[in-house]
């Protein structure tokens, strides 16, 4: 037995029936179906289940797209990186050899003008004996 507010609109719909010319009873039959099926909270329900389906494939599709993108960012970030590290690994070897030669031709100055600085005072310390030995036989001599 259907609901009584079920049964008033299609009761309506019969009225109307009767009282208009065939063509326009289909459209108004039409009309009252529509309508009648639009106030049905389960049509909404649904309308609105096949609205998130749809939006729900988008999202998808969207979501799939950035994966795509983000993992062949990460992929080929990845390699970048591994190559810039492998490159400077290889300078850092290069550069602390480069390094320890500096150091060694440090060493090898700081020797050279050691043994200069050394030679140096030597020639000053002979200079000055030998200066105030020549005024030492300068003032015998006169």
């Amino acid at each position: 037995r259907p609901a009584p507010a079920m049964v008033r609109p299609v009761l309506a719909s019969l009225a109307s029936l009767l009282a208009c010319t065939p063509a326009a009873a289909l459209k108004a039959m039409a009309k009252d179906a529509d309508a009648a099926q639009k106030e049905r909270p389960i049509m909404k329900v649904a309308r609105l289940l096949q609205d998130m389906q749809q939006e729900l494939t988008a999202s998808l599709e969207d979501d799939k797209a950035v994966h795509e993108k983000l993992d062949c960012w990460c992929t080929a970030g990845k390699r970048e990186k591994t190559a810039a590290i492998e490159a400077n690994e290889q300078k850092e070897e290069q550069l602390e050899a480069s390094l320890a030669e500096a150091l060694a031709k440090m060493q090898e100055l700081k020797a050279k003008r050691d043994a200069g600085l050394d030679e140096v005072n030597r020639d000053e310390e002979a200079l000055q004996q030998a200066s105030t030995l020549r005024m030492k036989e300068n003032k015998e001599f006169h």
